[in-house]
């Protein structure tokens, strides 16, 4: 939203984007089981008489003082246990246009899980922001049955099957092929990272050689390279990060309220949850057409993945 503010201060003057006569709360905070510490961005929009560039540089305009940012455990209807999360300027604000001497955010290190309320007083505005999300459990999947076998079978007539089960609202899934690359300098261990939106997929052999061939470069350097295993990463967010996702966008010439989910100030407070499958081994037919498939061949695979 600030940076929309931005772009429209240097557009036509027959652009109109309404300000509001005083700063509004900003808040943005993703939960995961997975993480070991949870943080909570706290600013506000800009307001004020002043151009965007100049209170971008001021922390005034981007900080609440005085703020409490608490997050309550509870079961639906009593609060089990209340945090109260400890401002850090542990994480460096990269360099730009914004304020970037520090970078407040609020930090716990609790394991979270089940219902978590955010509330945040705010005394020097007299407000107080509510949010409320449920911390999503670890994700599970049905295809590569790794219980049956580590080996992904699948040649340029065959296909993988990658399927994961649960939660389905957001999903992004990443099919990792590790590889080594041998040069005269040394031997450097690569990755090639195929990013799919999706949850249900087919890795389609024929396909995926052309990708292979679109993105590993033809490297005169290079002596040899030899596949090393697949890695499969998985991630997806509960229904309030879905929503998020589907309206978040603004619009140049209309301009609308932002999403939300949290009472008394834009933002959101939602949950995802990520997985992962490591070190799995190919079939001898996929390392062979990495080696002799016309689409392939000139990025000089070798036909063996024994040291």
């Amino acid at each position: 939203m600030l940076c929309l503010l931005l772009m429209i201060s240097s557009c036509e003057e027959d652009v109109y984007a309404p300000l509001a006569e005083e700063s509004y709360p900003v808040v943005y905070c993703i939960l995961s089981k997975n993480d070991t510490a949870h943080y909570v961005r706290l600013t506000k929009t800009f307001s004020g008489p002043v151009s965007a560039y100049a209170m971008a540089q001021n922390p005034d305009s981007l900080y609440y003082k005085n703020a409490k940012v608490l997050m309550e455990l509870w079961d639906g209807i009593y609060i089990m246990k209340t945090l109260e999360l400890e401002p850090t300027y542990e994480i460096p604000r990269d360099s730009g246009i914004f304020y970037s001497d520090s970078n407040l955010l609020y930090k716990t290190n609790y394991p979270l899980g089940g219902s978590v309320r955010l509330h945040i007083i705010l005394p020097d505005k007299g407000t107080e922001i509510i949010g409320e999300t449920v911390v999503m459990s670890s994700c599970s999947f049905e295809s590569p049955d790794t219980t049956k076998s580590k080996v992904l079978s699948f040649f340029e007539t065959e296909s993988v099957l990658i399927q994961w089960s649960g939660v389905k609202n957001v999903c992004q899934t990443t099919f990792r092929m590790n590889y080594l690359e041998s040069r005269n300098t040394g031997i450097d261990t690569c990755h090639l990272d195929w990013v799919r939106k999706s949850c249900d997929f087919s890795v389609i052999g024929a396909d995926y050689l052309q990708f292979i061939q679109y993105w590993i470069k033809d490297d005169p350097k290079v002596n040899s390279r030899r596949f090393l295993s697949f890695d499969i990463l998985y991630e997806t967010g509960n229904s309030q990060m879905a929503s998020y996702m589907k309206y978040k966008d603004w619009s140049i010439d209309v301009i609308e309220k932002p999403f939300s989910n949290l009472v008394n100030a834009y933002g959101l407070f939602a949950s995802r949850v990520s997985g992962q499958i490591t070190g799995l081994l190919s079939n001898q037919k996929f390392i062979d057409s990495l080696a002799d498939s016309p689409l392939t061949r000139h990025l000089k695979f070798v036909t063996w993945t024994e040291e």
